[in-house]
């Protein structure tokens, strides 16, 4: 009965956010789709903060609330850098070693949770930030942008979606036992062969210019990216004893626990386009 609630959770809230995220990718203002991933940055750098920092006292208020915020200023940062300077991008690392430098020095607390604080801070808004400003950034720079961001969510959701029943149905030998006891590689497989049928799909139906060649690499390579961002935030999460990273979507967990497998994601399937000639600036 529990896992049944917990999946009509799910759908409910699927049904709430998939709506308004593809409203804002489509339809709505370029503004919408900033302030979604924006929201989206706040949250996931918050649960990725109290991940990084579980014990209580270890960030306190101050420090979480100035982290979440610092993520969504490496994202922003991220986008307008991508969108007009691209080699100030370069800028949000040291940025955000500065703030938290400035911030655990003039507030130095416990001095033997300092390196914890100090990589909490420097390491999530860096994670979550740059990951999710590839969302924005390729809707709004490229012509056809917005297909190229539902070919990135299709192709990790038809990956996730098929790696659970493979890995359900089929699954025999472990993965990684030490960061994932449950998956397995029957599961792996099946995610690439999800991931590929999402990329087919796109060729065959909205993404022409996606060739043999970009189907084979991005499912393998990006569809093995995600997978190792799911494991990723797994071992963080057993590393400190917590099932999920937040109470944010019903059924589903945190939004960190939704975003893992995206955050790397888009970052392979922008670097594959940009080296394969595959995106064509607006404008040009």
């Amino acid at each position: 009965m529990a896992e049944r609630s917990g999946l009509a959770w799910r759908f409910i809230s699927a049904g709430v956010i998939v709506p308004v995220l593809l409203a804002c990718i489509f339809w709505l203002p370029p503004w919408s789709l900033l302030a979604f991933c924006a929201l989206a940055c706040l949250a996931a750098g918050w649960e990725a903060l109290g991940v990084l920092a579980p014990v209580p006292g270890v960030l306190d208020p101050v420090e979480r609330c100035f982290g979440a915020a610092l993520t969504v200023a490496v994202g922003g940062g991220a986008v307008l850098a991508l969108l007009y300077r691209p080699l100030a991008l370069a800028g949000a690392f040291p940025a955000v070693f500065l703030a938290t430098l400035v911030l655990l020095v003039l507030r130095p607390r416990a001095i033997e949770t300092f390196s914890h604080r100090a990589a909490a801070l420097a390491f999530a808004p860096l994670y979550v930030g740059l990951g999710l400003a590839v969302y924005p950034a390729l809707r709004y720079l490229f012509v056809h942008g917005d297909r190229w961001v539902v070919l990135i969510m299709t192709l990790t959701f038809f990956g996730d979606t098929a790696a659970y029943f493979a890995g359900r149905f089929l699954g025999r030998h472990k993965l990684h036992p030490r960061l994932s006891p449950k998956k397995t590689w029957e599961g792996s497989a099946g995610g690439i062969l999800g991931s590929t049928v999402a990329l087919l799909l796109a060729r065959l139906w909205y993404l022409p210019e996606v060739q043999w060649l970009d189907v084979v690499i991005l499912a393998v390579v990006a569809g093995g990216i995600g997978q190792m961002g799911d494991l990723f935030e797994s071992a963080l999460k057993r590393s400190v004893g917590v099932k999920d990273s937040g109470t944010l979507l019903p059924g589903h967990g945190g939004l960190l626990d939704r975003v893992d497998a995206l955050l790397p994601t888009g970052l392979v399937v922008l670097a594959w386009g940009l080296a394969r000639g595959l995106f064509v600036p607006i404008g040009v």
